[in-house]
């Protein structure tokens, strides 16, 4: 029979056990809450921000007006403070630059880090646009005119581009950047879409390093958003390589959400764009299968990269949701702006324009 001192040691032991588990459980749902604490200042502020021109009303109400300048007054009150319309594209661009950045400064640390990684697709973008000037030999003050620094192209690195003599020296201007690895690219390939698939490919997997960084309650729609764009980021590329016959699978990742490394493979081998849309069987591009022209297969992934953006900043609410809508959000609508000034101001029929923009299209 067990004595009374033994019953009362299993008795503390088992209180102590109950005690300790309530503790870890409860230190479990404080993490949590403290996670989703400390983004709701932060998406308070970006759903207030908002993205008016990826949404049908504030597109239909821009493609309404009856000239330029009365687009270009209507958006300066959200921030783009445009006033030579030949320079646009320019104030748009730089602009979007700004705001993201300080939609990403407001982030909680881990989030942050992935947002900032984010920006290098930017930075790849005015080396893209750069690089594309200087092939075409665009005269230099006209290049000045259409880049902004970013967060590692730098006024220095740009002066270095836009001075240089040759794409080869405009490229050799990297060397110190993450996207230095393109140096090798144009040396081996002397091709300038294979640099502009490298540098897309530097700014994805860059984006991929920071995001375990992200606190592990708020990393699921994280998690999806990246590998959404891998998929979107592959799918272009195959698409472009395709177009042009070239070998894509250099630039290629794996890790995509939906177009596992067999798939990836396949498609990079077919001989043809159609044949390697054929493999998207059973995934959610297939309806990509049923477009001929490569450009608008890339605008039809342009909006599904909105869509699942948008699903993604509205299902996780309380965590990376809306930042990671924000972000591309923002993408667009600066897309958009520039289309349709750039549409109207060239008297392109509004039809026409609607056609091109990315969002809920009207």
């Amino acid at each position: 029979m067990i004595d009374i001192n033994t019953i009362i040691v299993i008795t503390l032991l088992a209180s102590f056990l109950a005690i300790l588990i309530a503790i870890v459980v409860f230190m479990g749902y404080l993490r949590k809450i403290l996670s989703i604490a400390s983004y709701m200042s932060p998406n308070a502020t970006l759903f207030a921000l908002g993205n008016k021109y990826v949404e049908k009303e504030y597109l239909i109400k821009l493609l309404d007006m009856t000239s330029v300048n009365e687009v270009i007054s209507e958006i300066k009150k959200e921030g783009y403070a445009i006033d030579d319309e030949s320079h646009a594209d320019l104030i748009i661009d730089k602009t979007t630059f700004e705001m993201v950045s300080n939609a990403v400064e407001l982030m909680p640390e881990g989030a942050r880090q992935f947002g900032e990684a984010y920006l290098l697709k930017y930075d790849a973008a005015i080396v893209k646009r750069i690089l594309r000037a200087k092939y075409y030999g665009v005269p230099k003050s006209k290049i000045y005119d259409e880049v902004h620094e970013g967060k590692i192209i730098t006024k220095m690195i740009i002066d270095h581009m836009v001075e240089a003599s040759s794409v080869e020296d405009a490229i050799s201007a990297l060397d110190a950047t993450p996207f230095s690895e393109v140096i090798k690219v144009w040396g081996e390939r002397n091709s300038l879409l294979d640099v502009e698939l490298a540098l897309d490919r530097i700014a994805i997997k860059n984006i991929e390093s920071t995001k375990d960084n992200v606190e592990e309650f708020s990393r699921e729609p994280v998690e999806i958003f990246y590998h959404t764009l891998v998929d979107i980021y592959n799918l272009k590329a195959v698409v472009r390589a395709k177009t042009a016959d070239m070998d894509v699978g250099p630039y290629l990742i794996e890790g995509g959400y939906e177009i596992d490394a067999w798939k990836l493979k396949s498609m990079s081998e077919a001989r043809t764009l159609d044949e390697a849309l054929s493999s998207l069987e059973g995934t959610s591009y297939a309806f990509l299968r049923e477009i001929s022209d490569p450009f608008t297969i890339e605008l039809e992934l342009d909006r599904y990269l909105l869509r699942r953006a948008m699903d993604i900043g509205l299902t996780y609410a309380t965590s990376a949701g809306p930042m990671l809508m924000y972000l591309v959000s923002k993408e667009y609508e600066a897309r958009n702006l520039k289309t349709i000034i750039k549409g109207m101001s060239s008297k392109i029929p509004r039809d026409n324009i609607r056609e091109l923009l990315v969002g809920d299209v009207p």
